[in-house]
């Protein structure tokens, strides 16, 4: 048995009130405008590269507005303009108008050869008289440590593979690197559709990450959804002994491949620990990406 998926996202609806008498249709003005960033939080390598963060104000009629904005690096893991990135957009402001709603806060990234962990900056919006702010008023920028020993496989991984239930598959996975232990990851996505971070450990040669099965790789109400796994002898499957891992196959470029095993997401009832079915069962086929 298979468990139905969850949706996820926003969905936006205008509500229009009908009555007999009167055909009346709601009016919108640019009182209702606002500015945003796209995302909340953005990632990039400290590989010299450029990182462009969009901004996009909404309005009706495309009115022209001027939008300020700040830079403030993190507490504990600052990225310090001048030594991490430089910035682009020198007047920390971006001008908008109709044919050009879309404006971008743009970074030089710096690189380095020390090897002092991921650093951190907040882009906070400034309100502008007669613009809202929309829910992505701030973005938090990650500048990862390209000096890591394990950076080949950190970031995001576009992921291919075939599903037991819905075919051939692509998905976004992310693995981040753990706080302390230079050997430990932490993945979040393995298994199409979810959404908690589980960890590998990366083997001293770095060409295998073992992931401990039976870790919760999705939140549900009802259910325990775990980090399951059959062994694949090249033509059939089997069931693992206890304390068996997940084995990952690394590449020199960073793909990583799970050619021995179907893995996937099994839950359990939480009121008897009962099995419910599988959230989903991936083949031997699937292969992560780096993006």
């Amino acid at each position: 048995m298979k468990i139905n998926k969850l949706a996820f996202g926003l969905v936006a609806a205008a509500l229009m009130s009908f009555t007999s008498c009167s055909n009346d249709y709601p009016t919108f003005d640019d009182a209702d405008a606002f500015v945003a960033m796209t995302s909340s939080s953005a990632y990039v390598a400290e590989t010299g590269k450029t990182l462009k963060v969009p901004v996009m104000l909404t309005s009706l009629s495309g009115i022209e507005k001027t939008v300020e904005f700040s830079l403030t690096p993190d507490e504990t893991s600052g990225a310090i303009e001048g030594t991490h990135y430089k910035l682009v957009n020198s007047s920390k402001s971006l001008s908008f108008t109709k044919e050009n709603p879309t404006q971008y806060i743009e970074f030089e990234i710096l690189d380095n050869d020390i090897f002092e962990g991921d650093v951190r900056f907040t882009i906070t919006l400034t309100k502008p008289d007669g613009l809202n702010l929309g829910a992505n008023k701030t973005c938090v920028v990650t500048i990862e440590d390209d000096e890591h020993p394990l950076a080949f496989i950190l970031g995001t991984f576009t992921a291919k593979g075939t599903s037991q239930f819905d075919g051939e598959l692509e998905w976004s996975v992310r693995i981040e690197k753990d706080a302390t232990d230079l050997n430990k990851v932490w993945i979040t996505g393995l298994v199409d559709g979810t959404t908690s971070a589980i960890y590998g450990t990366v083997n001293a040669d770095k060409t295998e990450i073992s992931i401990p099965l039976e870790q919760q790789v999705h939140p549900h109400s009802t259910y325990d959804i775990l980090l399951e796994a059959y062994g694949w002898d090249g033509s059939a499957r089997y069931s693992l002994e206890d304390g068996v891992p997940l084995i990952g196959l690394i590449a020199a470029d960073g793909t990583i491949s799970f050619p021995n095993y179907w893995y996937g997401g099994y839950a359990f009832n939480k009121s008897d620990g009962s099995g419910a079915g599988w959230w989903d069962l991936l083949w031997n086929d699937v292969v992560l990406k780096k993006n």
